[in-house]
């Protein structure tokens, strides 16, 4: 074997154990870490948990004073959340902080929210229906064309011959030209599905930083900008359509402020959580008409946020820490890097190499001093110096090989 086919060999085989190893590891030493399921109650106005024990296969249901209750008894104190069980048991209130509530009532005000990092960072075709939002019937239908947005403006093209609809792609134009927006379009949101109540269409914001809100309503345009302070950069967009009508989306701009769009008068209002940034954390809101439960949370900690419904001021907060964050794992000694090939905030398969380990050095050297006694050799050749240097990089990923081309 030459040395130019040695050398390409010795580094697939580093690459192939820099991938294995880690992998290996964590895989053998895994240890599960969750944060209970966690609420705002607003009868006893503060957070209750469900702390779930899987070696018991137990669950204990408690606040964050550590009173214990019954599972009927947290039924009580989140009536928002588990009102169906209440009114099987007919044990529903009639009002709730003075709020005549039943149970149509809250099942429309209630909503679930989510974000996850692997939704965000993804590639998306730029092909995008737009459905009819004034539909004569009560299911809303798919419609047969797709629009794109170009560097000038806007084209639908029918799905079914592959060609640009011309007629209405110079509807829309010109009221995109009459209100002025600048192309490119920068980001766009929407829920291009029909298994919804009803339709708003796309939020987006065009290359000035403006925001718009664009629909169809029987079969022409509707297109409105929307007034903001300049200073807000829109960065993401999530269009809700909740039962409830009261907002049109959510927002987060370019500093991780995350924002409420309500409806219909187009007010844009800070939620006073921390900051949140989409590509690496995820997010869920439980909401109803009181109180929203905000959960933020990442590989390390998970945040709970209640916040006032009406103002959307924090009311209160606590914090989840994972307790292994601050720990020097093992792993860190062992490998100087580790190398993958996925990740949680994504669904792109390519290879990534986590940060150099200074920990590991100790034992780089270690095995370095290892191999110059296993292959100790009179006279040095580049080959083993070249071993010897991996060695001392990258430790065990360069030693193994190292040993099995042992020349």
């Amino acid at each position: 074997m030459s040395k130019t086919y040695k050398i390409i060999y010795y580094i697939l085989l580093i690459a192939i154990l820099a991938w294995l190893l880690p992998w290996l590891y964590n895989l053998a030493t895994l240890k599960r870490w969750s944060t209970p399921f966690t609420l705002y109650s607003e009868i006893i106005e503060d957070f209750a948990m469900i702390n779930v024990n899987y070696d018991e296969k137990a669950s204990r249901f408690i606040d964050r004073k550590g009173n214990s209750y019954t599972e009927t008894q947290f039924d009580s104190i989140l009536p928002m959340f588990y009102y169906r069980q209440l009114v099987t048991d007919n044990k529903l209130p009639d009002t709730i902080r003075g709020t005549h509530v039943t149970s149509s009532i809250i099942r429309r005000e209630n909503f679930i929210f989510r974000s996850r990092p692997s939704e965000i960072n993804m590639h998306h075709p730029g092909l995008y229906p737009l459905l009819e939002s004034r539909s004569k019937r009560v299911d809303l239908v798919m419609p047969e064309d797709v629009f794109r947005l170009t560097k000038n403006g806007i084209e639908f093209i029918d799905m079914e011959v592959n060609q640009v609809n011309r007629e209405k792609s110079a509807l829309f134009q010109s009221v995109f030209i009459q209100k002025e927006v600048a192309f490119p379009v920068q980001t766009i949101a929407g829920n291009p599905t029909n298994r919804k109540e009803y339709d708003e269409g796309y939020l987006f914001t065009d290359n000035d930083g403006k925001l718009f809100h664009l629909k169809q309503v029987q079969g022409r345009p509707f297109l409105r900008p929307i007034p903001i302070d300049p200073e807000i950069n829109i960065s993401r967009i999530w269009v809700t359509e909740l039962s409830n009508r009261k907002y049109f989306a959510f927002l987060t701009d370019a500093n991780n402020h995350f924002y409420a769009l309500t409806a219909p008068d187009y007010n844009l209002v800070n939620i006073d959580i921390p900051p949140f940034k989409p590509e690496k954390e995820s997010m869920t809101i439980f909401g109803n008409m009181f109180t929203w439960t905000v959960v933020q949370s990442n590989n390390t900690d998970e945040i709970v946020t209640a916040v006032d419904a009406k103002t959307l001021a924090a009311i209160d907060s606590m914090t989840f820490c994972n307790p292994e964050k601050d720990k020097i794992g093992t792993a860190s000694y062992l490998f100087p890097l580790q190398l993958s090939f996925t990740s949680t905030v994504d669904k792109f398969f390519y290879p990534r190499l986590k940060a150099f380990s200074c920990h590991a050095l100790v034992l780089n050297l270690v095995l370095l001093v290892l191999y110059v006694v296993l292959c100790r050799k009179n006279k040095f050749s580049a080959m083993y110096l070249f071993k010897a240097v991996a060695v001392a990089v990258l430790g065990i990923f360069a030693f193994i090989p190292a040993l099995l081309l042992k020349q």
